[in-house]
C-alpha cells in the first residue's frame, strides 16, 4: 500500500484510528447478548450503554435518543422510512434537496411505491439549498418530513440546517439531516441545530465500516426497520455490533478531542489544494461553495477527461482519489450533484483530506496533475480521432 499521506478519499472511508482499533479488540471477548440478564449479557449491556452515553454527549443529546445501526445508509433509511411510517395517516409528502446522498433517494423511491410523494428542492450553482422554495414546500398540506444533508458528500457545500430545521418546526414537519460528512470533523450539536433526526457513520471519522448511529429526538416515533425483534428500544431489529459500536465510540471521542485544530488544519490543506488546481490544472473547474463548505472536501472536473483513466494513473503514482458520486454509479458516469448545480453530463473528481494528509502530499499532487491531465487529454483526443476515422462498412 502507498504512503497513507497520499490517500485522498477520506469522504468515502477513513483509516481506522488507533483508539478505535484498541476498543474493537478489547470488545471482541464480550460475546454476551445485551438483552440477557446473566453476567455475560450485563457486561455487553454495560459496553453498549456506556457507548450510547458517550455518543450522545458528543452530539449534545440524551443517551436514550441514540440508536445504533449498521452504518450511514441504514441510519438514513431508518430516519426517513421509520418516521413517516409512524405518522403516515397525517400526510404523504416528503421534501428533500436536489443534492442528497443516494441513500436518501433510495429510501424515497421505496416510499414512492407505497404511495408517498418525494419532492426535490433545487439548489444554486454552489449546491446551496433554495431556502425560499424549501419553506414553500414544507408549508404545503400533507407534508410529513424533510431531509437535507448537513454537508454534501461530493462538493462539500454545507447547508443552512438550523434555518431549515426552524422552518420545519414552524410548519410542524419533522426534520432529518444526514451528518455523515460533518460528525467528527466539525462541532455538531443537535440542540443547536434543532433537528429531529440525525444520521452518522463510523467509518467517516476513524471508526470501522459497518456501524453507525441515528439520533432520534425524544417524542419522535420511529417504526422499526426492518421489523423482527425489540432491539434499540424497538426502533431497529438485529443484534448490535458490539465491537463496532465500541470502536466507533472511541473514534468519535478521539476526533472530538482533536476537533478544533484538526478542522483548521484540514481547511488549510483544502485551500492549498483548491488554489493549486485553480492556478495550475488546465481547463479544471472547481465546484462547491468557496467558504460555506466542510473542511475536508475539494471537488473539481475537467471536460473531456475520463475519470477512471485519471484515477488509475494517479493510483499508479501513489495517489488514491475518489471519482463520481459516493456509493453510487461508476467513476465515468456524469455526476448527479454536478447536474443539479448546472454542470450536466460531467464526471467529478472529489478529493478529501484527513488526519494523515500532509502539505507535502498536497504539493506533490498539485505538481503532478497539470502534466498528467494534459497527457491524458491528449490520449483521449487521439483515441477519439482514431474512432472518428474508422468507419464500419454499411451492410446492403
Amino acid at each position: 500500500m502507498s504512503d497513507p499521506g497520499t490517500y485522498l478519499d477520506y469522504a468515502s472511508a477513513t483509516p481506522l484510528h488507533d483508539a478505535a482499533r484498541d476498543a474493537y479488540v478489547a470488545a471482541l471477548d464480550t460475546f454476551g447478548d445485551p438483552l440477557r440478564i446473566h453476567r455475560y449479557g450485563r457486561e455487553a449491556r454495560r459496553i453498549l450503554e456506556d457507548s450510547r452515553a458517550s455518543i450522545a454527549q458528543s452530539l449534545g443529546a440524551q443517551p436514550d435518543e441514540i440508536v445504533f445501526t449498521s452504518g450511514g445508509t441504514e441510519s438514513v433509511s431508518l430516519a426517513i422510512w421509520g418516521s413517516v411510517r409512524a405518522i403516515r395517516e397525517l400526510g404523504h409528502r416528503i421534501v428533500v434537496s436536489d443534492v442528497e446522498h443516494p441513500a436518501v433517494y433510495g429510501v424515497g423511491h421505496t416510499l414512492e411505491t407505497d404511495g408517498f410523494e418525494v419532492i426535490r428542492v433545487p439548489v444554486d450553482d454552489t449546491a446551496q439549498l433554495d431556502l425560499d422554495e424549501f419553506a414553500r414546500q414544507v408549508r404545503l398540506p400533507d407534508t410529513l418530513m424533510a431531509s437535507v444533508q448537513h454537508a454534501n458528500h461530493e462538493v462539500g457545500t454545507m447547508q443552512p440546517i438550523a434555518e431549515a430545521a426552524r422552518l420545519c418546526r414552524e410548519a410542524r414537519v419533522l426534520f432529518h439531516t444526514d451528518a455523515c460528512q460533518t460528525v467528527g470533523r466539525l462541532p455538531v450539536d443537535v440542540s443547536k441545530l434543532g433537528v429531529d433526526l440525525l444520521s452518522l457513520s463510523g467509518h467517516k471519522f476513524g471508526g470501522p465500516a459497518g456501524v453507525g448511529a441515528l439520533y432520534v429526538r425524544r417524542g419522535v416515533g420511529v417504526s422499526a426497520y426492518p421489523c423482527g425483534d425489540d432491539r434499540e428500544r424497538k426502533r431497529r431489529a438485529g443484534m448490535e455490533n458490539l465491537p463496532g459500536v465500541a470502536a466507533m465510540t472511541a473514534a468519535l471521542s478521539a476526533a472530538c478531542d482533536e476537533l478544533g485544530d484538526e478542522a483548521a488544519r484540514q481547511w488549510a490543506l483544502s485551500d492549498r489544494l483548491r488554489a493549486g488546481i485553480a492556478e495550475r490544472v488546465p481547463r479544471a473547474a472547481l465546484h462547491g461553495h468557496r467558504s460555506r463548505r466542510t473542511p475536508h472536501i475539494t471537488c473539481f472536473s475537467v471536460g473531456g477527461l475520463d475519470p477512471e483513466t485519471l484515477m488509475m494513473a494517479l493510483d499508479d503514482r501513489g495517489f488514491a482519489i475518489g471519482g463520481g458520486s459516493l456509493c453510487s454509479g461508476a467513476p465515468g458516469d456524469p455526476s448527479p450533484v454536478l447536474e443539479a448545480i448546472g454542470v450536466p453530463g460531467t464526471p467529478s473528481f472529489p478529493l478529501s483530506v484527513g488526519f494523515d494528509t500532509t502539505e507535502a502530499a498536497i504539493d506533490r499532487l498539485v505538481a503532478l496533475l497539470p502534466s498528467l491531465v494534459e497527457e491524458l487529454q491528449g490520449v483521449e483526443a487521439s483515441s477519439s480521432e482514431a474512432l472518428a476515422r474508422f468507419r464500419v462498412p454499411e451492410l446492403d
